[in-house]
């Protein structure tokens, strides 16, 4: 499952109760995070009990998976299924990331046409987290994601806040 939405959403709290709920399953969750120090892995550490031979929280961090980290989740998505432990993986990824490169990377091909996820883990549930009582204000914003600092866009990132609310939304 691929969980996205904007900074502030809820998808924290939302993987929380997941876990929190899991009733028996080895679940192992990717956490991507634009700034150095994992917030989301340490709320999720702190509120969730994770059973070390079962569970596992990967960090993904200092970038976006949509775009920067994007060999790095393919290289920690075939990891954690080569393990052979997990019945489960849940990918949470940053609030500045557009969920449709994140899942297109489960049908990439490499250069020979074979499938670099594909024979390792398929993507059943694209989940997107709405703040809706601050969605109205965010998408008559004029604004670009670089201009909200605690968004951690990269310099010289052009889209706007309605683009990435859109590109969230759709």
């Amino acid at each position: 499952t691929l969980l996205s939405g904007f900074l502030g959403a809820g998808k924290t709290t939302l993987l929380t109760h997941i876990l929190t709920n899991r009733d028996g399953l080895r679940v192992a969750v990717l956490v991507n995070d634009m700034a150095s120090i994992n917030i989301d892995e340490q709320l999720l550490k702190e509120g969730v009990q994770f059973h070390q031979t079962d569970d596992k929280v990967v960090e993904l961090h200092n970038g976006c998976i949509c775009c920067t980290l994007r060999e790095d989740l393919i290289t920690s998505v075939r990891g954690l299924a080569l393990e052979n432990r997990f019945d489960y993986l849940l990918i949470e990824s940053t609030g500045i990331s557009e969920p449709m490169p994140v899942a297109t990377t489960f049908d990439a091909k490499d250069e020979k046409g074979k499938l670099l996820l594909g024979e390792f883990a398929v993507l059943d549930t694209c989940v997107t987290v709405i703040d809706c009582a601050n969605f109205l204000n965010d998408y008559q914003s004029h604004e670009k994601a670089v201009d909200r600092k605690d968004l951690g866009a990269e310099n010289g990132d052009e889209r706007t806040i309605v683009d990435l609310l859109i590109d969230q939304a759709e």
